[in-house]
Protein backbone atom coordinates (compact mmCIF):
# COMPACT_ATOMS: atom_id res chain seq x y z
CA UNK A 1 0.00 0.00 0.00
CA UNK A 2 1.49 3.37 -1.01
CA UNK A 3 0.42 5.10 2.23
CA UNK A 4 -1.95 4.84 5.16
CA UNK A 5 -4.43 7.08 3.33
CA UNK A 6 -4.62 4.83 0.24
CA UNK A 7 -7.99 3.28 -0.58
CA UNK A 8 -8.14 -0.31 0.64
CA UNK A 9 -10.74 -3.10 0.56
CA UNK A 10 -13.46 -2.48 3.12
CA UNK A 11 -13.20 1.31 3.05
CA UNK A 12 -16.48 3.21 2.73
CA UNK A 13 -16.63 6.37 0.64
CA UNK A 14 -19.48 8.78 -0.06
CA UNK A 15 -20.38 9.68 -3.64
CA UNK A 16 -21.41 13.13 -4.84
CA UNK A 17 -25.10 12.18 -4.52
CA UNK A 18 -24.65 11.16 -0.87
CA UNK A 19 -24.76 7.38 -1.37
CA UNK A 20 -22.22 5.46 0.69
CA UNK A 21 -20.16 2.83 -1.13
CA UNK A 22 -18.08 0.06 0.35
CA UNK A 23 -15.03 -0.57 -1.79
CA UNK A 24 -14.53 -4.34 -1.87
CA UNK A 25 -12.36 -4.26 -4.97
CA UNK A 26 -9.93 -1.38 -5.44
CA UNK A 27 -9.38 -2.49 -9.05
CA UNK A 28 -12.99 -1.48 -9.79
CA UNK A 29 -12.06 2.18 -9.36
CA UNK A 30 -13.30 3.26 -12.79
CA UNK A 31 -16.92 2.84 -11.77
CA UNK A 32 -16.32 4.97 -8.66
CA UNK A 33 -14.98 7.83 -10.76
CA UNK A 34 -17.72 7.43 -13.36
CA UNK A 35 -20.37 7.43 -10.60
CA UNK A 36 -19.35 10.93 -9.52
CA UNK A 37 -19.11 12.05 -13.17
CA UNK A 38 -22.72 10.92 -13.67
CA UNK A 39 -23.77 12.77 -10.50
CA UNK A 40 -22.06 15.88 -11.83
CA UNK A 41 -23.79 15.48 -15.21
CA UNK A 42 -27.13 15.56 -13.37
CA UNK A 43 -26.47 19.18 -12.37
CA UNK A 44 -27.02 20.11 -16.04
CA UNK A 45 -30.44 18.36 -16.17
CA UNK A 46 -29.75 16.46 -19.42
CA UNK A 47 -32.51 14.77 -21.39
CA UNK A 48 -30.10 12.00 -22.27
CA UNK A 49 -26.77 11.00 -20.75
CA UNK A 50 -24.28 8.76 -22.53
CA UNK A 51 -21.15 7.44 -20.88
CA UNK A 52 -18.42 5.31 -22.42
CA UNK A 53 -15.73 3.40 -20.60
CA UNK A 54 -13.43 0.43 -20.89
CA UNK A 55 -15.12 -0.56 -17.67
CA UNK A 56 -14.90 -4.33 -17.39
CA UNK A 57 -12.87 -7.24 -18.63
CA UNK A 58 -16.16 -9.12 -18.32
CA UNK A 59 -17.45 -7.35 -21.44
CA UNK A 60 -14.45 -8.59 -23.38
CA UNK A 61 -15.19 -12.11 -22.17
CA UNK A 62 -18.88 -11.78 -23.06
CA UNK A 63 -18.64 -10.63 -26.67
CA UNK A 64 -14.98 -9.98 -27.44
CA UNK A 65 -14.48 -7.34 -30.11
CA UNK A 66 -17.61 -8.20 -32.06
CA UNK A 67 -19.76 -5.35 -30.73
CA UNK A 68 -19.99 -2.54 -28.20
CA UNK A 69 -21.82 -3.65 -25.08
CA UNK A 70 -24.69 -1.25 -24.41
CA UNK A 71 -26.90 -0.79 -21.35
CA UNK A 72 -29.82 1.60 -21.63
CA UNK A 73 -32.63 2.76 -19.37
CA UNK A 74 -34.69 3.62 -22.47
CA UNK A 75 -35.90 1.42 -25.31
CA UNK A 76 -36.17 4.52 -27.52
CA UNK A 77 -32.56 5.56 -26.92
CA UNK A 78 -31.38 1.98 -27.37
CA UNK A 79 -33.15 1.77 -30.74
CA UNK A 80 -31.57 5.07 -31.81
CA UNK A 81 -28.01 4.09 -30.88
CA UNK A 82 -28.45 0.61 -32.38
CA UNK A 83 -29.67 2.17 -35.63
CA UNK A 84 -26.71 4.58 -35.69
CA UNK A 85 -24.37 1.65 -35.14
CA UNK A 86 -25.98 -0.33 -37.94
CA UNK A 87 -25.67 2.65 -40.29
CA UNK A 88 -21.98 3.19 -39.51
CA UNK A 89 -20.89 -0.42 -39.15
CA UNK A 90 -20.25 -0.12 -35.41
CA UNK A 91 -22.20 -3.07 -34.04
CA UNK A 92 -24.06 -2.63 -30.75
CA UNK A 93 -25.41 -5.33 -28.45
CA UNK A 94 -27.81 -4.55 -25.62
CA UNK A 95 -27.26 -6.11 -22.22
CA UNK A 96 -29.84 -6.25 -19.42
CA UNK A 97 -30.24 -3.78 -16.55
CA UNK A 98 -32.32 -6.22 -14.53
CA UNK A 99 -33.14 -5.53 -10.88
CA UNK A 100 -31.32 -8.80 -10.13
CA UNK A 101 -27.97 -7.10 -10.75
CA UNK A 102 -28.92 -4.07 -8.63
CA UNK A 103 -29.92 -6.38 -5.78
CA UNK A 104 -26.39 -7.82 -5.73
CA UNK A 105 -25.06 -4.37 -4.81
CA UNK A 106 -27.55 -3.61 -2.03
CA UNK A 107 -28.84 -5.06 1.21
CA UNK A 108 -25.76 -4.53 3.32
CA UNK A 109 -25.73 -2.80 6.69
CA UNK A 110 -23.59 0.27 7.20
CA UNK A 111 -23.52 1.48 3.59
CA UNK A 112 -25.82 1.86 0.57
CA UNK A 113 -23.90 0.01 -2.15
CA UNK A 114 -20.98 -2.33 -2.63
CA UNK A 115 -18.72 -1.51 -5.58
CA UNK A 116 -18.68 -5.08 -6.93
CA UNK A 117 -21.58 -6.81 -5.19
CA UNK A 118 -22.16 -10.35 -4.09
CA UNK A 119 -22.59 -13.19 -6.51
CA UNK A 120 -20.55 -14.60 -9.35
CA UNK A 121 -20.50 -13.75 -13.02
CA UNK A 122 -22.31 -10.96 -14.80
CA UNK A 123 -19.55 -8.49 -14.03
CA UNK A 124 -20.43 -6.09 -16.86
CA UNK A 125 -24.11 -6.16 -15.88
CA UNK A 126 -23.31 -5.59 -12.21
CA UNK A 127 -21.01 -2.68 -13.10
CA UNK A 128 -23.77 -1.10 -15.22
CA UNK A 129 -26.28 -1.63 -12.39
CA UNK A 130 -23.86 0.20 -10.09
CA UNK A 131 -23.64 3.14 -12.51
CA UNK A 132 -27.43 3.22 -12.90
CA UNK A 133 -27.61 4.23 -9.21
CA UNK A 134 -25.88 7.49 -10.16
CA UNK A 135 -27.31 8.20 -13.63
CA UNK A 136 -29.22 11.47 -14.01
CA UNK A 137 -33.00 11.36 -14.47
CA UNK A 138 -33.93 10.91 -18.13
CA UNK A 139 -32.59 8.52 -20.71
CA UNK A 140 -29.22 6.96 -19.95
CA UNK A 141 -26.90 4.87 -22.10
CA UNK A 142 -23.76 3.19 -20.81
CA UNK A 143 -21.38 1.76 -23.39
CA UNK A 144 -18.68 -0.65 -22.23
CA UNK A 145 -16.08 -0.41 -24.98
CA UNK A 146 -13.50 -2.77 -23.46
CA UNK A 147 -13.86 -5.26 -26.30
CA UNK A 148 -13.94 -2.85 -29.24
CA UNK A 149 -11.38 -0.20 -28.33
CA UNK A 150 -8.54 -2.03 -30.06
CA UNK A 151 -8.53 -3.81 -33.40
CA UNK A 152 -6.39 -6.68 -34.59
CA UNK A 153 -6.81 -5.43 -38.16
CA UNK A 154 -9.38 -8.07 -39.08
CA UNK A 155 -12.46 -5.91 -38.39
CA UNK A 156 -13.14 -4.88 -41.95
CA UNK A 157 -11.72 -2.72 -44.67
CA UNK A 158 -11.71 0.61 -42.86
CA UNK A 159 -10.13 -0.30 -39.51
CA UNK A 160 -6.43 -1.06 -39.30
CA UNK A 161 -4.59 -2.71 -36.45
CA UNK A 162 -4.46 -0.60 -33.29
CA UNK A 163 -6.97 1.68 -31.61
CA UNK A 164 -10.27 1.31 -33.46
CA UNK A 165 -12.09 4.52 -32.65
CA UNK A 166 -15.24 2.48 -32.04
CA UNK A 167 -17.98 3.53 -31.42
CA UNK A 168 -17.12 7.14 -32.41
CA UNK A 169 -18.79 6.89 -35.82
CA UNK A 170 -21.99 5.57 -34.24
CA UNK A 171 -22.02 8.36 -31.64
CA UNK A 172 -21.58 11.05 -34.29
CA UNK A 173 -24.41 9.49 -36.31
CA UNK A 174 -26.60 9.25 -33.20
CA UNK A 175 -26.07 12.95 -32.43
CA UNK A 176 -26.65 13.88 -36.07
CA UNK A 177 -29.93 11.94 -36.06
CA UNK A 178 -31.00 13.68 -32.82
CA UNK A 179 -30.21 17.12 -34.23
CA UNK A 180 -32.25 16.41 -37.38
CA UNK A 181 -35.29 15.62 -35.22
CA UNK A 182 -34.98 18.91 -33.34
Amino acid sequence: MPSSSALKPGDVIVAMNGKSIQVDNTDAEGRLILADALCYAATFKPKITIDLATLTGAMMVAIGGAATGVFSSSDRSWAAIESAGYYTGDRMWRFPLWNYYSSLLKGYSGFDLDNIGKGKGGGACTAAAFLKEFAPPGDWIHMDIAGVMKSNGEDGLYISSGMSGKPTRALVQFISNLSEKN
